[in-house]
Protein backbone atom coordinates (compact mmCIF):
# COMPACT_ATOMS: atom_id res chain seq x y z
CA UNK A 1 0.00 0.00 0.00
CA UNK A 2 1.53 3.40 -0.86
CA UNK A 3 0.34 6.61 1.41
CA UNK A 4 0.49 10.10 0.17
CA UNK A 5 1.18 12.59 3.12
CA UNK A 6 0.43 15.86 3.93
CA UNK A 7 2.18 17.93 6.22
CA UNK A 8 0.26 17.27 9.05
CA UNK A 9 0.57 13.50 8.66
CA UNK A 10 4.13 14.38 8.58
CA UNK A 11 3.82 16.82 11.67
CA UNK A 12 1.60 13.96 13.73
CA UNK A 13 4.91 11.90 14.55
CA UNK A 14 2.97 8.77 13.75
CA UNK A 15 4.73 6.58 11.62
CA UNK A 16 3.58 4.83 8.99
CA UNK A 17 4.58 1.53 7.81
CA UNK A 18 5.16 0.96 3.93
CA UNK A 19 5.59 2.99 0.89
CA UNK A 20 4.63 6.96 1.27
CA UNK A 21 4.88 9.31 -1.03
CA UNK A 22 4.73 13.33 -0.45
CA UNK A 23 4.94 16.48 -2.72
CA UNK A 24 7.98 19.31 -2.55
CA UNK A 25 5.01 21.55 -1.51
CA UNK A 26 5.13 19.88 1.99
CA UNK A 27 8.62 19.96 2.20
CA UNK A 28 8.79 23.41 1.77
CA UNK A 29 6.06 24.08 4.44
CA UNK A 30 8.27 22.34 6.88
CA UNK A 31 10.75 24.75 8.17
CA UNK A 32 14.12 24.26 8.88
CA UNK A 33 15.50 23.60 12.22
CA UNK A 34 13.66 22.06 15.20
CA UNK A 35 11.52 19.32 15.86
CA UNK A 36 8.89 19.77 12.63
CA UNK A 37 12.42 19.04 10.65
CA UNK A 38 13.28 16.10 12.71
CA UNK A 39 10.17 14.21 11.88
CA UNK A 40 10.52 14.97 8.27
CA UNK A 41 14.06 13.79 8.30
CA UNK A 42 12.92 10.67 9.93
CA UNK A 43 10.23 10.00 7.32
CA UNK A 44 12.78 10.62 4.93
CA UNK A 45 15.25 8.24 6.19
CA UNK A 46 12.44 5.34 6.69
CA UNK A 47 11.79 5.66 2.56
CA UNK A 48 9.54 8.99 2.07
CA UNK A 49 9.94 9.65 -1.79
CA UNK A 50 9.30 12.94 -2.66
CA UNK A 51 7.43 13.16 -5.87
CA UNK A 52 5.85 16.20 -7.98
CA UNK A 53 1.88 15.21 -9.29
CA UNK A 54 1.42 16.00 -13.57
CA UNK A 55 -0.17 19.30 -14.35
CA UNK A 56 -3.41 17.75 -15.76
CA UNK A 57 -3.39 15.66 -12.49
CA UNK A 58 -3.52 19.52 -10.74
CA UNK A 59 -6.00 20.79 -13.18
CA UNK A 60 -8.30 17.77 -12.50
CA UNK A 61 -8.12 18.39 -8.68
CA UNK A 62 -9.06 22.01 -9.04
CA UNK A 63 -12.05 21.13 -11.07
CA UNK A 64 -13.40 18.69 -8.57
CA UNK A 65 -12.64 21.42 -6.06
CA UNK A 66 -14.68 23.76 -7.44
CA UNK A 67 -17.23 21.55 -8.18
CA UNK A 68 -17.71 20.66 -4.17
CA UNK A 69 -16.84 24.47 -3.68
CA UNK A 70 -13.80 23.73 -1.18
CA UNK A 71 -11.37 25.35 -3.87
CA UNK A 72 -11.35 28.75 -1.39
CA UNK A 73 -9.88 26.46 1.63
CA UNK A 74 -7.55 24.41 -0.50
CA UNK A 75 -3.88 25.42 -0.79
CA UNK A 76 -1.65 25.01 -3.72
CA UNK A 77 -0.30 22.07 -1.55
CA UNK A 78 -3.33 21.13 -0.43
CA UNK A 79 -3.59 20.75 -4.31
CA UNK A 80 -0.72 18.82 -4.99
CA UNK A 81 -1.15 16.37 -2.60
CA UNK A 82 -4.52 15.16 -3.59
CA UNK A 83 -3.30 15.19 -7.40
CA UNK A 84 -0.62 13.14 -6.38
CA UNK A 85 -3.14 10.32 -4.54
CA UNK A 86 -5.09 10.51 -7.34
CA UNK A 87 -2.29 10.02 -9.83
CA UNK A 88 -0.65 7.60 -8.07
CA UNK A 89 -3.54 5.75 -6.75
CA UNK A 90 -2.63 6.08 -3.23
CA UNK A 91 -4.03 6.50 -0.18
CA UNK A 92 -4.47 10.14 1.68
CA UNK A 93 -3.64 10.49 4.91
CA UNK A 94 -5.24 13.81 6.34
CA UNK A 95 -7.43 15.42 8.74
CA UNK A 96 -8.18 18.08 6.39
CA UNK A 97 -11.48 17.72 5.94
CA UNK A 98 -11.70 20.07 2.67
CA UNK A 99 -8.73 17.66 0.96
CA UNK A 100 -11.38 14.89 2.42
CA UNK A 101 -13.77 16.14 0.65
CA UNK A 102 -12.37 16.39 -2.86
CA UNK A 103 -10.83 12.98 -2.15
CA UNK A 104 -13.62 11.46 -1.84
CA UNK A 105 -15.78 13.00 -5.01
CA UNK A 106 -12.63 11.93 -6.68
CA UNK A 107 -12.80 8.33 -5.44
CA UNK A 108 -9.39 8.70 -3.75
CA UNK A 109 -8.99 6.26 -0.28
CA UNK A 110 -8.17 8.69 1.86
CA UNK A 111 -7.91 8.02 6.13
CA UNK A 112 -7.67 10.19 8.92
CA UNK A 113 -4.95 11.08 11.13
CA UNK A 114 -5.82 11.84 14.64
CA UNK A 115 -9.37 12.26 13.55
CA UNK A 116 -11.96 9.89 12.38
CA UNK A 117 -12.79 11.79 8.85
CA UNK A 118 -15.74 12.94 7.05
CA UNK A 119 -18.55 10.14 6.99
CA UNK A 120 -20.46 12.11 4.18
CA UNK A 121 -19.33 14.62 1.05
CA UNK A 122 -20.69 18.08 0.99
CA UNK A 123 -21.12 20.36 -1.60
CA UNK A 124 -20.67 24.40 -1.26
CA UNK A 125 -21.59 27.80 -1.66
CA UNK A 126 -20.99 31.07 -0.99
CA UNK A 127 -23.01 33.92 0.99
CA UNK A 128 -21.90 37.37 1.30
CA UNK A 129 -21.50 38.58 5.07
CA UNK A 130 -22.73 42.42 4.38
CA UNK A 131 -25.46 42.64 1.68
CA UNK A 132 -27.03 37.89 1.85
CA UNK A 133 -26.41 37.18 -1.86
CA UNK A 134 -25.22 34.17 -2.30
CA UNK A 135 -22.98 32.70 -4.84
CA UNK A 136 -22.06 28.88 -6.43
CA UNK A 137 -18.66 30.45 -7.47
CA UNK A 138 -16.10 31.59 -4.87
CA UNK A 139 -14.78 35.43 -4.54
CA UNK A 140 -12.04 37.19 -3.05
CA UNK A 141 -14.87 39.76 -2.26
CA UNK A 142 -18.66 40.13 -3.22
CA UNK A 143 -19.12 41.31 -6.89
CA UNK A 144 -22.15 43.22 -5.55
CA UNK A 145 -21.02 44.99 -2.41
CA UNK A 146 -17.31 44.17 -2.25
CA UNK A 147 -18.06 42.15 1.58
CA UNK A 148 -16.44 38.97 3.05
CA UNK A 149 -18.20 35.48 1.47
CA UNK A 150 -18.88 32.59 4.12
CA UNK A 151 -18.74 29.29 2.94
CA UNK A 152 -22.18 27.24 3.50
CA UNK A 153 -23.54 23.77 3.11
CA UNK A 154 -25.33 23.25 -0.75
CA UNK A 155 -29.07 22.38 0.42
Amino acid sequence: MLYILDTSSILSGIYFAGAKATTPGVIEEIKPGGHSRRLLDFMRSSGLEVVSPPEEEIDRVKKTAEKTGDIANLSRTDIEVLALAHHMKGVLLTDDYSMQNVAREMGIEYRGILEEGIKEKFYWKYRCKSCGKIFDDFYEECPVCGGELKRIRKE
